[in-house]
């Protein structure tokens, strides 16, 4: 009796600690968060939001830069499950190597939220602005100022599911134009330097170009950058995703930046923190995807939308 007696004090013990560390994560929580690199505007919106948001719950935030490269982002997400976070915020620099991180943090009982890109493996949530809806409107707003005819650049981006989506977006619309011939693609990584050098080649090898398509506003920014330094600005318009403040002020100036498809960074920050705590919490969540909105910023709207 006395044995089965200390035994239940030992498991009432083991069990009010595990409890008290729980009531610790969900008081102050300690986050991790990676994105595939933060010398973007987007993604310096979303993890600052983050951090707004964890500040307020007391807690503690550990941020990865990725810098475009899986092998630095996977070791950074391993020492930040060294450290003892209590979900991760995951932006996969490549959503099909991003697998060996997710798997590493569901190994270590983390609950893991992708947010604005996929990653293969047993993520728990994926958060992300509605990226096919924005490929289409790029799609759509160039298809309808070219009047349905015209030569169409489209600079790609590194294989995540949000650049993907966005592509096909775009392509789906431009294929109804018969008239419409896309006559380059080129992969600018996401960065502008990348949009501005990969523009430079294929403004050297076509004659005609009558509109560009950036995959995210940096390319987009970057191919302009090009456009303009080969003093073809007249002939062409540009079209972006992200709705970043470079862009509304490229916009707004009317240099070429036509339209971007804006998304909300701070919004999928803030839910990212939202549902980690509900995870954290173990409230039952009956979805695994949430798609936020996005709308379409030209210069009749540019002054008005921010992050």
């Amino acid at each position: 009796m006395r044995k089965l007696l200390a035994v239940v004090m030992v498991l009432a013990l083991v069990l009010c600690m595990v409890a008290g560390s729980a009531f610790a994560s969900v008081e102050k929580p300690k986050v991790g968060i990676t994105v595939m690199v933060m010398n973007n505007p987007f993604f310096v919106a979303m993890v600052d939001a983050v951090r707004d948001e964890v500040t307020k719950l007391g807690g503690e935030l550990l941020v990865v830069d990725g810098n475009m490269d899986v092998q630095k982002q996977t070791a950074g997400v391993e020492d930040m499950l060294r450290q003892k976070i209590d979900f991760l915020l995951f932006n996969p620099v490549d959503s099909d190597a991003g697998e060996a991180s997710v798997k590493m943090a569901k190994a270590a009982g983390i609950p893991v939220i992708c947010l604005d890109a996929d990653s293969k493996g047993p993520r728990d949530m994926f958060i992300v602005s509605d990226n096919t809806l924005a490929g289409e409107l790029c799609g759509q707003y160039t298809a309808e100022r070219l009047k349905g005819k015209g030569n169409v650049v489209i600079i790609n981006g590194n294989p995540v599911s949000s650049t993907r989506m966005r592509y096909e977006g775009a392509k789906k619309v431009l294929a109804g134009y018969p008239d419409i011939k896309i006559v380059s693609e080129q992969n600018g990584e996401g960065l502008l330097e990348r949009g501005m050098a990969v523009m430079e080649n294929i403004l050297q090898a076509q004659p005609k170009i009558d509109a560009v398509i950036g995959i995210n506003d940096p390319m987009g920014l970057g191919a302009l950058n090009a456009i303009e330094a080969a003093g073809r600005e007249k002939e062409m318009f540009v079209c972006g995703v992200d709705g970043s403040p470079d862009a509304l002020a490229a916009i707004i100036a009317g240099n070429g930046f036509a339209m971007s498809a804006a998304q909300e960074p701070a919004r999928v920050g803030r839910m990212g923190v939202e549902y980690g705590m509900k995870f954290l919490k173990g409230e039952k969540i009956d979805k695994t995807e949430i798609f936020v909105p996005v709308k379409t910023v030209t210069a009749e709207n540019a002054k008005e939308f921010h992050w």
